[in-house]
């Protein structure tokens, strides 16, 4: 593996994780996690179940999540998502056929007086 390639984890199908889960680079959730997850970039996919507190750069979610989720750039719905939770960021994109079904805060920047 070069050293400039992008580093990707994943929690594959099949697989539960649990607790305090932080990536450096970007991960995709393809199991079951739960907890407290913190990276860059989060992608949750379809057939995915995720039960957690989510603090990222970018959020993509194609499958089951309830939670929180804090992004500092964007959140994406994808039209597979069934997301019952909180959503905290600057850019959200629901798609058509995407169910969201809770509060979405969208911090913009302080303007200067």
């Amino acid at each position: 593996m070069a050293l400039n390639e992008e580093f990707e984890s994943k929690i594959g199908k099949g697989t539960k994780a649990s607790g305090k889960l932080n990536f450096r680079g970007p991960v995709k959730i393809e199991g079951e996690a739960e907890g407290e997850i913190t990276g860059e970039e989060v992608t949750i996919t379809t057939g995915a179940v995720v039960s957690a507190r989510i603090s990222a750069n970018k959020v993509t979610i194609a499958g089951a999540f309830s939670g929180e989720v804090t992004a500092r750039e964007r959140v994406e719905l994808m039209a597979t998502a069934r997301v019952q939770c909180t959503i905290s960021t600057p850019s959200l994109v629901l798609n058509e056929g995407a169910q969201f079904d809770g509060d979405c805060k969208m911090p913009t920047k302080k303007l200067a007086a």
